[in-house]
Parts: structure tokens; sequence; C-alpha cells
């Protein structure tokens, strides 16, 4: 009897192995709403954590090969220009940089003779500790130092931009593999660079793999779960990306050599490789989006098993089948011609350009407070570190914030306290002590950091919500094409202060502030269902109100017209003429 009753529980508990969507009648599948069967499936499934933890992870390899560079290409202000035994009668050293020739008087500089006649010293550091020392990027190429990083985000702006666009044609999966082996092969390959324009152009070829992995990877944050979990997705993120940020520089802690810390940031992603392979999600929005009955009905199979609970998949449709139909055609259309129709529909087109502006500034702010956080203190290590932990506090403030308001409200807030923290290190140190100038020196940037911060896991997120499904990958590849813009520039900022001090920083304070009024033109995306097609996308209170004045206009000088045109009787309208018969 215990027996009996032992088999019949364990039968009821492996219900969720036998049922099967299949039994939703002929194409009703392809109707469901893909936020509804997240969650009917549990807010926090296992299934879509995991997916979230996976569409997540690239970011940790991004961040720790980015944040490396700024102990690669450190400045090396230890080194001497050495002629060979051999030429020690043609030339004499002037200076570090520089050296005479005996015969003739003139002035040679040492990178001109370089690999012949001299040779740098670089003291205390063995020649492969950094891309400086390896490379010899001193004297008048040591500007070169800072093409490392902008060649990885120009690679990234590229490679955003096309693999998003052929993640909507081809489907996240398979794009998202696809950059994924491409940047971790090439990671390799520059670790062994023979020279530093094949570190150049593996770097950039490298940004353009990573940057597809993250831009897919931010759009599928939002489709791989529920929309009451997408206030925690940042948090999720955050975590690899902070996790990366620190990965780079314990690994520069104890490696010494620059060959080894490249290899070892890149490592975690050809770990990964055979999971992802095996595991990785296809997006069931882009699914029903395309039409794919089986491969629907397995994946909900699939999130089944592994979450354990049974749904009613009639729960989840939203479209009688009919209507559906008739929008598939005009959806297949728009998901082949979707730049086209970005650039013909005037409010895409608008939200387009305001959110490649916003991209621009986030990048900017973000890559100049973290590229040169090296320098907030005398040790290197602290100014690094503080930087990178400043973002954990930000994730949880982020959730925190998400959850009490609306996106609209936060990013603009958010903008306003960067440009003030900004405007505070900048003007309010002249009025202060040593020590309090050190304080605010050292603190204002790490707020201002922590601001961006938050609306880095705010508005990207808002962005996704409120563009359909059809061109949503191809829309944030342009966005973030146009947007990487702010990152590739960033590296290069500390020369504006050539002008003036503390210019940079002087410029990015207003530019967030020009963010703080735009961001109040976008549509409020908390809570909304991720649409699949143009006719519910939402244009935002600001085109919103243009068109209403324009229709309301319209509509008063057409009833002006029709007053105008009634026909006349005997010098009176027709109305007037009835009324005196």
């Amino acid at each position: 009897m215990a027996d009996s009753l032992k088999s019949s529980e364990d039968s009821e508990a492996k219900w969720y192995k036998s049922w099967k969507p299949e039994l939703v009648t002929s194409n009703d599948i392809l109707t469901v709403d893909p936020d509804l069967v997240w969650q009917k499936l549990g807010t926090f499934g296992r299934y879509q954590f995991l997916n979230l933890c996976m569409v997540s992870a690239p970011s940790l390899i991004y961040a720790a090969l980015m944040m490396v560079m700024p102990f690669l290409s450190e400045e090396n202000h230890e080194f001497s220009c050495v002629v060979g035994k051999e030429y020690q009668d043609q030339y004499q050293v002037l200076d570090k940089c520089t050296v005479s020739e005996l015969s003739t008087g003139l002035n040679r500089t040492c990178n001109e003779l370089l690999g012949t006649a001299t040779n740098f010293d670089y003291a205390n550091h063995n020649k492969d500790y950094t891309l400086t020392t390896n490379f010899d990027l001193v004297c008048e190429h040591s500007d070169w130092r800072e093409h490392g990083s902008s060649s990885f985000l120009f690679g990234s702006m590229f490679g955003g931009t096309i693999m998003s666009y052929l993640s909507d044609r081809l489907g996240r999966r398979r794009s998202f593999l696809i950059s994924m082996g491409m940047s971790v092969a090439v990671n390799i390959a520059t670790a062994i660079s023979p020279n530093y324009f094949v570190f150049l152009v593996l770097r950039f070829v490298a940004g353009f793999g990573l940057g597809g992995n993250l831009n897919i990877g931010y759009v599928m944050m939002s489709e791989v779960v529920a929309p009451k979990m997408r206030e925690y997705t940042p948090f999720v993120s955050t975590f690899f990306w902070v996790f990366g940020y620190m990965f780079a520089g314990v690994a520069r802690m104890y490696l010494k050599s620059w060959r080894w810390i490249y290899f070892t940031c890149t490592a975690p992603g050809l770990l990964a490789g055979m999971v992802y392979v095996k595991n990785f999600p296809e997006s069931l929005h882009w699914q029903v989006s395309n039409r794919q009955k089986e491969e629907v009905t397995l994946h909900i199979q699939r999130a089944t098993r592994m979450n354990k609970i049974q749904i009613n998949i009639q729960d989840c449709l939203t479209e009688p089948s009919s209507e559906f139909a008739s929008h598939i055609s005009e959806q297949a259309e728009t998901s082949k011609n979707t730049y086209f129709l970005i650039l013909k529909t005037p409010k895409l087109l608008y939200h387009f350009l305001l959110s490649a502006f916003l991209m621009v500034v986030m990048n900017l702010t973000y890559w100049a407070l973290s590229l040169f956080s090296t320098e907030l203190s005398d040790h290197k290590m602290t100014g690094f570190f503080l930087s990178g932990i400043i973002e954990f506090p930000s994730a949880i403030m982020a959730v925190v914030l998400l959850k009490l308001m609306k996106r609209r409200p936060i990013s603009c807030l958010m903008f306003i306290l960067t440009a003030l923290s900004l405007f505070i290190a900048v003007y309010l140190p002249e009025y202060l002590d040593e020590e309090g100038k050190r304080t605010v020196t050292i603190l204002c940037p790490l707020l201002a950091k922590m601001f961006n911060s938050i609306v880095w896991s705010v508005l990207p997120l808002a962005m996704t919500e409120m563009i359909p499904t059809i061109i949503r990958n191809t829309f944030s590849g342009g966005v973030c094409f146009l947007g990487d813009a702010g990152s590739v520039v960033a590296p290069y900022l500390e020369y504006l202060n050539r002008f003036g001090p503390n210019t940079a920083s002087v410029l990015i304070g207003v530019l967030t502030g020009l963010c703080a009024l735009g961001v109040m033109t976008m549509p409020e995306t908390k809570g909304v269902h991720l649409s699949s097609g143009m006719e519910n996308f939402d244009e935002g209170p600001f085109l919103r109100t243009i068109r209403r004045t324009f229709t309301r206009k319209l509509d008063e000088e057409i009833s002006n017209s029709k007053v105008e045109m009634k026909p006349m009787v005997n010098g009176k309208d027709a109305t007037e003429s009835m009324e005196d018969n």
C-alpha cells in the first residue's frame, strides 16, 4: 500500500515532464504572449534566471578587457634611450627621446633609429610588463597608448549594430554565438600580438564580437524574463560587469606580463563556450514573431520542465488567430526594412536620434570616469577599485528605485545629480583647504559614477521596452552604434583640458543636463508588455502633445472652412434663409 502510494506521488511529481503545450489547437500557439508565459512560469523561475545570467555574463569579459587597459597602457617615465655599442661612435644621447648624429650634428629621435642604433631601457620593468614597454609607446609615440581602448570601442560600434541587425533576421541565439566565438578566438590571438599594429587590429575585431554580445544581451534581458522581474535585471548585469572590472585589477596585481594578463581576462569566455553552444536559448519573443510553431512549443515545454510547473497556454493567448494572421504579412515586411521604417516614421526617427544622443553622453561620462579612475588617488589601485565597487550600491539603488518609481523620473533625476556632482568637483575645491580639495575631488567623481551607473541600469531597459519586437534589436544596434561614439572619444577627453582646466568635466556636465530634459520626452514603460508590432508603439508625451495640437488646429481650420463654404441665398447663408421662410 505504501509502495503504491509512493509510486502515485512520484508520478504526480513528474507530471511536468509529460505535459505538452502542443495540445493547443492549430496555430493558436503563435498568438501566445511570451510575457504572460514567463509570468505564469513564475517571476523568479529557475529557467528565466539562468537565461538572464547567460545573456548578462559576456559583460564580464567586456568589462575586464576594457578596464585592464589603464594598466596595460600606463605611461612610463622611467626609461632612457640607449645607443648600441657598435653605434656609440656615431650617435650621442641628448635626452630620453633624442640622440645627436656626430658626423652631421643633426638631432634624431630614438624612435627613428629604434631596433638598429638605439633601444629603450625601462629600468626596473621587464620588456613585456605593459604595452608601453613592449612596443615602445614613449616619446612621440606616447599618444598611441590610448588607441588600444578606442580601437576596441570602435569595433564595438560596428559589432553592436551589425550583429543586432542580424539577430532580428537570423535569431538572437545564432547571432549571439557567432559574436561570442569570434571574440574568444580573436582575444586569444591578441595576447600573442607581434606588434602594436596587429594588436590594434585584433582589438577592433574583438570589440566587434563583444559589442554584438553586449547589445543582443541588453535586448534579451527584457525578453527572457517576466515584466515584474525586469526591475532586477540591472543588478544581475551589474554583478557580472563589476566582477569583470575587479577581475582586471586583480590580474594586474598578481601578473607581471601584459600578455598573461590579457589571456587571463579572456579565459572565462573560453571556458563558457561549450556551455553556451549547448544551452543558450533563443528568444521566445523572436520565435513567436517569426511564426516558428514547433520551436515555440519546444521552448515552452523546456521551460516548464526546468521550472517544474505546468501552465494553461490558453490563458496566455492574446489575439484570435484570425486577427493574428492579418498582421503577419505586414510584420514580415516590416522586419525586412527596419532601418527604412525608422527613417520614414517621424516618431520612430525622433526616439532613435534622442536615444542615440542619450547613449553618447552616457558612454562619454561612464568611460571618462572609469578609464581615468586611476588618477583619483595617489595610489592607482585605490581609485580603480573604488570606481568599480561604487557600481554595486548603484545596482542595489537602481533595483529599489525601479520598484518605487517610474523609468522616466529616475533617469531624469540621475542625469541632474550626475551634472551637479561634476560641477561641484570643478568649482567647489577652489574655496577649500588641501584636505577638503582632496575629499571633494575623490568623492564627487565617485558620486557622478554612481548616478551614471544607475542611469545605465534604467535607461537601456526603458529603451528596450518601448520598441516593438520586430525592430527591437535593429533599433538598439543603430542607437548603440551612434552612442558608442562617446566611448571612442572618451579616452581622448583629457586633451580638451589644454583649452582650460576641467574643460572636459564642464562639457560632460552640460551635456548631462540636456539629457535630463530629453529623457522626459520618452514614453513611460514600467509594467508595459513588450509589443510585437508597430500598432502599439507609444510616441511619448512630447510628440503626443505636438500631434494633438496640430490635429486640433487642423480640425478648427476644416470647421472654419466648412462655415465659409455654406451656400448663400440672397446674401444670407442657407440656414438663415430657411429660418426666414
